[in-house]
C-alpha cells in the first residue's frame, strides 16, 4: 500500500511538474517550427542567391544545405533554452564530443572540408579533363567527400578531395589548344632540313591539328644509328579526340617521309665471328 501511495505521489509531482512546464514546453516548440520555416527561407534565398552569381549547382546546393543547418542549429539551442534547459552545458557537451568525433573520423572530416573547397573554388567542373597523380580522365561528378573520374579507358575512379589537394592538378579544358608531341627518326646520311619540312607539311595536313600555331618538327638528339627528331603540334580537345589525331599525325608523318625516300632506320647489329688477327 506504501508503494502504490509512493508511485502516486511520483505520478502526481510528474504531472503537476509537466502542467507547470507547458507553457514553456509549448513556446519552445513553437520556436522549433519557426526556426524549421526560417531555415527554409534561408536555404532559398541563398541558392537563388548564388545562382544569380552563376555559381556552380553544387555550390548552391552545398551552402543552402549549411545555411539550412546552422539555422536550424540555432533554433534548436533557442527552443531548449526556453524550455529551460541549460543550453550552455548542451554545448559543451556537444562541444567534448564532437573533438572525439572528429579525431575518429579525421580523413573523413578533411575530405569533407576540401570538397567544400573545390565546389566553392571550382578548379574544374563536371566535363572537364583533368589529371592529379596517376589518375586522368574526365570528371563525372564533384560531390563532398570525393571526385568521381572516368578514366580513358572507362574505369570510374573515386579520388578522396583530401588528395587532389595533395598532389599538382591539371585541368586540360583551361586552355583550348593543348600540344602534343611525337618522336621519329632519319638515317643519318639524309637530309635533315627536308625531313623536318616534310614532316612539317604532312602534320599540316591532318584534319584537328591547328594551323595556329602550327606544328613544328625539330632536331632532338643524335642518336646512336640515327637521327631523332621532335613533332610538336597543337589540337582543340573539346572538338577531336586526342587519341585519335596523335595516331593519324604519326601515320602522316611517317607515310609523308616514306613517299619522299626518306629512310626511317630501325637498330642493326653487327656480329662478327673468326679468330683475332
Amino acid at each position: 500500500m506504501i508503494t502504490a501511495n509512493l508511485l502516486l505521489d511520483a505520478l502526481r509531482d510528474l504531472w503537476e511538474g509537466f502542467i507547470t512546464r507547458l507553457p514553456s514546453l509549448l513556446t519552445g516548440l513553437v520556436v522549433f517550427i519557426a526556426f524549421y520555416f526560417l531555415a527554409r527561407g534561408v536555404r532559398f534565398v541563398i541558392a537563388r542567391s548564388l545562382k544569380r552569381v552563376k555559381a556552380s549547382e553544387h555550390a548552391a546546393r552545398l551552402v543552402s544545405r549549411l545555411g539550412f543547418i546552422a539555422t536550424m542549429v540555432v533554433g534548436g539551442l533557442v527552443g531548449l533554452g526556453v524550455m529551460g534547459v541549460n543550453a550552455g552545458a548542451l554545448v559543451a557537451s556537444l562541444g567534448l564530443v564532437s573533438v572525439g568525433i572528429g579525431f575518429a573520423l579525421k580523413d573523413v572530416v578533411e575530405n569533407f572540408l576540401a570538397g567544400i573547397i573545390l565546389i566553392l573554388q571550382r578548379p574544374f567542373v563536371v566535363g572537364d579533363v583533368v589529371r592529379f597523380g596517376d589518375v586522368e580522365g574526365t570528371v563525372e561528378d564533384v560531390r563532398v567527400r570525393d571526385t568521381v573520374i572516368r578514366t580513358y579507358d572507362g574505369r570510374q575512379v573515386f579520388v578522396p578531395n583530401a588528395n587532389i589537394f595533395r598532389t599538382a592538378l591539371i585541368n586540360n579544358n583551361r586552355n583550348r589548344r593543348r600540344r602534343l608531341d611525337f618522336g621519329v627518326s632519319i638515317a643519318y646520311p639524309e637530309d635533315i632540313a627536308a625531313a623536318l619540312s616534310t614532316a612539317a607539311a604532312a602534320l599540316a595536313g591532318v584534319e584537328g591539328i591547328l594551323a595556329d600555331p602550327a606544328p613544328l618538327v625539330v632536331v632532338e638528339s643524335l642518336a646512336e644509328s640515327s637521327v631523332s627528331l621532335r613533332a610538336y603540334f597543337w589540337v582543340d580537345p573539346e572538338c577531336v579526340s586526342i587519341l585519335e589525331v596523335k595516331s593519324q599525325a604519326i601515320a602522316a608523318a611517317k607515310r609523308a617521309l616514306e613517299e619522299a625516300g626518306i629512310e626511317i632506320p630501325y637498330p642493326v647489329l653487327t656480329v662478327r665471328s673468326g679468330k683475332p688477327s
